[in-house]
């Protein structure tokens, strides 16, 4: 159906278009009374009207290509009162679809957050993403027609930045939990510590295990991180103990995480020491171990100083085969009745632990703005990146030790 043959519409109104002319301030939608479209008659197809009374046509012939690719008219319905909402929103804060980026959308999502708060129908976070899909959608629409350049894209130098994938468009706001998706508790200290013993049983292997563990919890680092860490890195054994006398924190940079950028983060003067025990004693017999593998069979051995390093194949342990590792040991303690079913620890969840901790303390200590710090000390790209750690932040049970 083109814009021509939008004249068959008849638009219905208990006032009619006369004295909506009168009314309208802002940016409304109107639905059909008999419209025909493709041979089928359709009573509530929306139309939005502007501010200044006139149709908003890039939105309909958005709705036109949603029907065309096989959108129900009543999905249509809703995408329309979503947008009607943007439309508005831009008309109050005075800018053009070619103006939108991450920050204003950003905004919007708080905006319409705040809506009724207080009120028995506040708006929720997934009522919020459903408008954010819905106007990000019209949007990468728009780009991929014409009607704006250089506004959606999947790389930094777009305002809004999304990536398209086989199962639909993705957007760091339009991350939502599905419906019925069952809330995972943010693992407890006790819960991390419990699965400590149910590793791999050999002594050698059972301490580079629970050291990885204090790695990931003490830190909040994640498995690709905690594996590329190198001897390198860590601060030298004098270093520790200065730090232990003076009661103060070491630094370790980052440099291989996410996003592949680096970080330098505080640490432990005593896990310090702990890791160099473990490098001085356990890897050493790993080493000597693959050293006298390789002279066997002929080949040689280079020491791939990473401070985890693989007692199969001799390089740096793998990433998947932690996460398995604490999964399985998570298992055992479950079949061990040390933990139950729902005092899942996974290793992210480590991370989980440690951006929960960071938060609670900050907000004990009446830090303000403590999001912001905690970004920082999270290595998170923005404060609303922290959202699926923070389920637990207020919850009176969790002090990292229940």
């Amino acid at each position: 159906m083109s814009y021509a043959d939008f004249h068959q519409l008849t638009v219905f109104s208990r006032f009619g278009l006369a004295v909506l002319e009168h009314l309208i301030s802002m940016a409304e939608i109107r639905y059909t009374k008999n419209a025909r479209i493709n041979n089928l008659l359709v009573e509530r197809f929306p139309l939005i009207l502007t501010s200044t009374k006139s149709v908003h046509w890039m939105s309909l012939e958005h709705f036109f290509d949603l029907r065309r690719e096989g959108a129900a008219f009543s999905s249509i319905g809703t995408y329309g009162s979503h947008l009607v909402d943007f439309i508005s929103q831009m008309e109050v804060d005075g800018i053009e679809i070619s103006e939108i980026d991450d920050p204003w959308l950003e905004a919007y999502r708080n905006e319409i957050l705040a809506r009724g708060v207080g009120k028995r129908k506040q708006n929720t976070n997934n009522y919020a993403s459903q408008v954010l899909r819905t106007v990000i959608v019209f949007l990468y629409w728009l780009e991929s027609n014409g009607y704006i350049k250089g506004v959606v894209g999947d790389n930094k130098k777009y305002p809004v930045r999304i990536s398209v994938r086989t199962r639909g468009i993705k957007h760091w706001l339009i991350k939502n939990r599905a419906s019925g998706e069952k809330v995972v508790a943010t693992p407890r200290a006790d819960w991390i510590r419990a699965i400590k013993p149910y590793g791999p049983k050999r002594s050698d292997l059972s301490e580079r295990f629970e050291l990885m563990i204090d790695w990931g919890a003490s830190l909040g680092l994640r498995a690709m991180e905690i594996c590329s860490l190198t001897i390198q890195q860590l601060p030298d054994e004098e270093s520790a103990e200065r730090a232990l006398l003076l009661e103060e924190n070491l630094y370790i940079n980052i440099i291989v995480s996410k996003g592949g950028k680096h970080w330098r983060v505080p640490l432990s003067p005593l896990l310090v020491k702990k890791t160099w025990q473990y490098i001085n004693g356990v890897r050493k017999i790993v080493v000597k171990r693959h050293l006298l593998r390789a002279q066997k069979n002929n080949r040689n051995y280079v020491d791939p100083s990473y401070i985890f390093i693989s007692d199969g194949l001799g390089g740096g342990v793998n990433p998947r085969s932690l996460s398995n590792s604490v999964r399985g040991a998570f298992r055992a303690a479950v079949e061990a009745k040390e933990l139950t079913e729902e005092q899942r620890v996974w290793l992210h969840g480590l991370r989980h632990n440690f951006v929960t901790t960071i938060l609670r303390k900050l907000d004990e200590e009446g830090i303000p703005r403590a999001e912001a710090i905690a970004r920082q000390v999270t290595r998170h790209s923005s404060e609303d990146a922290m959202g699926p750690y923070l389920q637990d932040r207020y919850n009176k049970k969790f002090d990292g030790n229940e």
